[in-house]
């Protein structure tokens, strides 16, 4: 019995400690949240990967966007990866994450600490003769 206490408490350590390195590489992170020119003095896309578009987006003539809150980490690689605006629905999303990962910044001359860097991205969708232009140009300013 008291074996199996200590697995628990060792369990219970184990996880509060990976919760804690998360949140301490959140707070350690400069807040730039929608501010592309400030990003710019931290970090420069190196890589850039246009997401496919979906099937059945594209034969419907569905256009639209997903924008993302992420992380730029101390070796430029995208992190926290979360969806703050996506039109419309969902339809866009898996493709959007799937390019946004393969993404890759370069610091910036000035930022010799590697500086992590809170912002956000907005990736777009659109196609010619969209039967919902109107639409996506007010929710996305494509």
């Amino acid at each position: 019995m008291n074996k199996s206490k200590l697995l628990a408490v060792s369990a219970l350590f184990a996880l509060s400690a990976c919760s804690t390195v998360n949140q301490t590489v959140v707070s350690e992170s400069l807040v730039l949240v929608g501010n592309k020119e400030a990003v710019e003095k931290y970090w420069v896309v190196e890589r850039k990967v246009a997401p496919e578009y979906p099937l059945a987006a594209g034969k419907n003539g569905i256009s639209g966007c997903v924008e993302f809150t992420l992380l730029i980490d101390g070796d430029g690689k995208p992190q926290n990866l979360t969806v703050i605006k996506s039109f419309p629905g969902s339809t866009f999303n898996k493709k959007a994450y799937e390019a946004l990962r393969k993404w890759q910044w370069t610091p910036a001359a000035s930022n010799t600490q590697k500086q992590q860097v809170l912002t956000t991205i907005q990736l777009d969708f659109t196609t010619q003769k969209s039967v919902n232009h109107a639409e996506a140009y007010a929710a996305c300013k494509i």
